[in-house]
């Protein structure tokens, strides 16, 4: 993960929190569990939307 404070790496396993302006970059395959709170999620998938 890319965020304003550098580079952040995670292993299968590990607890993560993911502040706003992160950039993400898959280094290989992966699936993941994401929890967000649906007001905050809903207005990111808005954005996403405009965007294409």
């Amino acid at each position: 993960m890319v965020t304003k404070d550098g580079e952040e790496i995670y292993e299968a396993g590990q607890a993560f929190y993911w502040p706003p302006g992160h950039a993400p970059v898959a280094l290989e395959d992966c699936e993941y569990v994401d929890f967000s709170p649906t007001e905050a999620f809903t207005s990111v998938l808005e954005h996403i939307k405009a965007q294409g």
